[in-house]
């Protein structure tokens, strides 16, 4: 799922994908603004058939977060 998840934010930020993993911050580390967050958001709900509240998105630091998350919530 880690994979998954570092292929939709390849498409969103310069990083190096093989530096990407579960520590990596979505705003200090891949330098997203809150426009690209919930575009991400968006793009991982329809990949996974989720749905991520605002509040929930707030919480989000970290790619680890959005793991977590998934396999706690993906059908």
């Amino acid at each position: 799922m880690l994979q998954e998840i570092i292929d939709v934010l390849e498409q969103y930020t310069d990083y190096p994908p093989e530096e990407i993993n579960e520590d990596t911050t979505l705003i200090e580390d891949l330098e997203l603004n809150s426009f690209d967050v919930l575009t991400i958001v968006s793009d991982v709900e329809d990949q996974y058939g989720v749905h991520i509240s605002d509040e929930q998105i707030m919480e989000f630091r970290t790619v680890g977060d959005i793991e977590e998350f998934l396999e706690k919530n993906k059908e």
